[in-house]
């Protein structure tokens, strides 16, 4: 069967993101787009930092300033730029990501560390706020990626404050409840926020098959044609294989729609493409060419093979009972990728095989 055939007739109106297939290709999609997000927002985390460590040389108490530059200038600044540049190499990516997720963590350790060697922790503390809304708002970790990095960030935060910081009651408490605030509120965000893109990327691939699927019949359209030939014959060039393009033609279709009406000409034609798809192997395409007209391209076949397919077709179309009409049958023009072909030239050497096929008695093969 060929993958068309997951398009062909029956067109879903929904894409599952539970198949394996199309949650690789959503996750690769989303990854293209968080790499550029990962990009500027560590960097421009990085940038701030660096304000930070400023404005700790003016308000920071003189006992934790060589600390706190430490850690908001040497430290995070440096891992958030090599992530940045991280993101220009495609294949780094995971490392990158590894290193996002790590970097909130280092990044509360450090504020962890410059507040045990304050008097009032409380001051500085609300920065741990907004690391766990960072991190799931604006990092551009998706949300399972968020989620590890904000709930360890939590626990880390966790811990330590109950069993190091000589923290009031009250404010312990109150602390706890604007860091379950920040998680609970980051995660929603992130939750929706991931929702919303697979709506995007759902609706992305709808209009990316229609604009190259026949309504009608669920067949490529002529839009695609152009593309799924020049690929084979680029492919053909390269690695020396033949592919076998046939042009399709029903017999007599006229005298059904002028007899049965253009309704059941369309049944006829939803019947053809069905029959077309079983027929296909994975590998080969079909292209409703226009009308009753319709392509096939077989890869890497010779003249026999194509020559037995085309007629195992043929045989599949005269021996199946249509729906109000009965018996059909179709005519077929064959040809072969020549070295040197082009778009042109291999559908008019099909379509001259095809004019043959229909001035010789229609229901045949002819071959050029």
């Amino acid at each position: 069967m060929s993958d068309q055939q997951e398009n062909a007739i029956s067109f879903p109106t929904t894409i599952d993101l539970h198949d394996k297939a199309t949650q690789q290709k959503f996750d690769h999609w989303m990854d293209k787009s968080k790499r550029i997000q990962i990009r500027y927002v560590s960097a421009l985390t990085g940038l701030l930092y660096i304000v930070y460590s400023l404005l700790d040389s003016l308000v920071a108490p003189s006992e934790a300033l060589a600390l706190m530059t430490t850690i908001h200038l040497y430290i995070l600044p440096p891992i958030l730029f090599l992530i940045s540049l991280l993101t220009f190499k495609k294949d780094l990516y995971k490392l990158s990501i590894f290193l996002l997720i790590i970097a909130p963590i280092v990044a509360t350790v450090g504020n962890l560390t410059i507040v045990a060697n304050l008097e009032n922790p409380a001051v500085y503390m609300t920065e741990i706020y907004l690391i766990i809304f960072w991190i799931f708002t604006v990092s551009g970790l998706r949300l399972w990626q968020a989620t590890i990095s904000a709930f360890s960030t939590f626990i880390v935060v966790f811990v330590v404050s109950y069993f190091l910081f000589s923290l009031a009651k009250e404010n312990f408490i109150m602390h706890c409840f604007w860091m379950l605030a920040s998680l609970s509120f980051g995660f929603l965000g992130a939750y929706l926020l991931e929702k919303s893109y697979k709506t995007v990327f759902i609706n992305h691939e709808h209009l990316k098959q229609l604009a190259i699927t026949d309504k009608l019949t669920g067949l490529y359209n002529r839009a695609k044609l152009d593309k799924v030939l020049q690929d084979e014959l680029d492919r053909s060039e390269r690695f020396d294989n033949k592919f076998g393009l046939v042009i399709m033609d029903l017999d007599r279709f006229k005298n059904i729609n002028d007899t049965y009406g253009h309704q059941v000409g369309d049944d006829v034609l939803v019947e053809i493409a069905s029959l077309i798809t079983e027929h296909l192997r994975s590998t080969d395409k079909a292209i409703r060419w226009g009308g009753e007209e319709f392509m096939l391209i077989y890869l890497e076949v010779n003249r026999e093979e194509v020559l037995k397919l085309t007629e195992d077709l043929r045989l599949k179309i005269e021996n199946h009972v249509f729906k109000t009409v009965g018996q059909q049958t179709a005519s077929f023009g064959v040809t072969l990728y020549k070295d040197g072909d082009t778009i042109d030239t291999v559908i008019q050497r099909a379509d001259r095989a095809l004019y043959k096929a229909k001035s010789g008695g229609r229901n045949r093969i002819e071959f050029i």
